[in-house]
């Protein structure tokens, strides 16, 4: 690794007769985390987590020149480092939430670019991210509440072309060959490619675009395939209302069209039809010390489980909604799920590509609306808080249950369900970056203290239990 990583340096100096800038960057982040606990089957099993321990840093080197680039970045994953795991039984949760695990390191980026005359060409390791994180997102981002974890990563090949010199427009088209997103867990396992072309205009902070991907992921040890294109389109937009007052409108949606035999269902055995779609939006009145808006968002939801078409959608897992309902209480019910199904005392084999209905938390087959209100008090204190409120958009129902059910809902504590509402989320946080300007014009980065703090009541259709959930955040970035 360090041998490349030399070797690529040493390229990128050669290669170029101008001076080449060397940029190092760290994000890195320690977290104590609490969530009460709440029930994740009709047995009495317990999800939620006492006080633990959680921590990731990315650190990254890069070296610019006029026309070549070397980036190269590596991560380190802490889940569950210290305190008390979660009493859900296996393995199948990627934060390890069982037991302690040691560091996972994984090498983030490694790639190469040059800019060639009307075109920039990159090759190599890289993170993907796209509009606002709904589809592609590279996790370093911070959501709204919670943590920032995970991070889809890709061996990508793309080419990039302007119009000319002074355009805001980039038009791109790559290949890929996806090392880690929410679909892809194990390269050992799984082979997947896509290509992908995109169409973005982006000038001083504001910025929308198109983006079109064609994929294939082949299931290796059972020999199954899903066949899938997305469009996804996004805006991002500030404007000035007054002279103190700015006006965000952002806003991403998708749609996901192909075919797959991953998972069957009992009227299609060869193969089933994907349909989906989804969409999120922000709107946000600020000024220099207040702001006001809101958020929301719509994954399709599948409302009936037989048929020949598979219509749920599922955002990126680290695009957050929330920090409560779903990272913890529809994650440890996801996780207790796929433990029954799964179980060889139910059942001699588990239903085909039942991995994929566990998605640590992701936001999937469901709406919401979510006010959002901000304060800024002090030029180093920040305080938001919002209310989140959610529906499913199919019926709920836990899998298994409601199949020794024959087919009607029950959901994860076998009672019937009715209607779609989810429940009501109420969230707050209070950064602290004291210094901040004099510290990192010093050295570069700068640590901030983030605490939050989550309460989510549960509808009736999900038990109708209380659950809390509180993080304790040191970051340096």
């Amino acid at each position: 690794m360090i041998g490349l990583i030399s070797l690529l340096i040493a390229t990128a100096a050669a290669a170029d007769d101008a001076a080449v800038s060397v940029k190092a960057s760290i994000d890195a982040w320690v977290a104590g985390d609490q969530t009460s606990g709440f029930a994740v089957d009709a047995t009495g099993t317990q999800g939620g987590q006492d006080a633990h321990v959680d921590g990731r840093q990315l650190v990254g080197l890069s070296l610019e020149g006029d026309s070549i680039g070397v980036r190269t970045g590596i991560g380190i994953s802490q889940h569950q480092v210290l305190g008390s795991g979660w009493a859900i039984p296996g393995d199948i949760d990627e934060r390890g939430r069982v037991e302690s695990i040691a560091a996972k390191v994984q090498l983030r980026q490694l790639s190469l670019s040059s800019n060639l005359p009307g075109a920039q060409v990159e090759a190599g390791l890289l993170t993907s991210h796209w509009g606002l994180g709904m589809v592609a997102n590279d996790g370093t981002r911070a959501p709204y509440f919670g943590l920032p974890e995970f991070g889809d990563r890709v061996i990508r090949a793309r080419i990039t072309t302007k119009p000319s010199k002074t355009s805001h427009w980039f038009f791109s088209g790559a290949v890929d060959r996806v090392i880690q997103d929410e679909l892809t867990i194990d390269i050992r396992r799984q082979w997947t490619q896509q290509g992908i072309v995109s169409a973005l205009w982006k000038n001083e902070g504001n910025a929308w675009g198109v983006y079109g991907v064609a994929r294939r992921q082949d299931e290796l040890d059972v020999a199954r395939s899903t066949r899938a294109g997305v469009l996804d389109g996004f805006a991002d937009f500030m404007f000035d209302v007054t002279d103190k007052t700015a006006l965000r409108l952002a806003f991403e949606g998708a749609v996901i069209s192909g075919k797959t035999n991953r998972s069957t269902t009992y009227n299609s055995r060869e193969r089933v039809h994907i349909r989906s779609g989804g969409a999120t939006a922000v709107a946000m009145l600020s000024q220099s010390w207040f702001g006001l808006g809101a958020s929301g968002g719509i994954a399709s939801g599948d409302g009936d489980s037989a048929d020949d078409q598979m219509n749920d959608f599922t955002f990126d897992r680290n695009f957050g909604v929330g920090m409560v309902l779903f990272d913890e209480v529809m994650g440890g019910i996801e996780a207790a799920t796929y433990r029954d199904l799964t179980n060889p005392s139910y059942a001699g084999r588990p239903p085909d590509g039942v991995e994929a209905s566990v998605t640590e938390g992701a936001f999937r087959r469901a709406s919401y609306l979510q006010p959002r209100v901000e304060l800024d008090p002090s030029p180093w204190v920040h305080m938001r808080a919002a209310i989140l409120v959610a529906w499913a958009t199919a019926p709920i129902n836990q899998p298994f249950y409601t199949h020794r059910n024959g087919g009607v809902p029950l959901n994860h504590l076998k009672q019937p369900t009715s209607g779609y509402e989810l429940g009501t989320e109420i969230n707050w946080a209070i950064d602290l970056r004291p210094f901040e300007d004099d510290i990192r014009d010093k050295l570069k980065v700068a640590p901030s203290i983030s605490v939050q703090g989550g309460h989510a009541a549960l509808s009736d259709n999900l038990g109708g239990e209380n659950v809390d959930r509180y993080i304790v955040m040191l970051r340096l970035d």
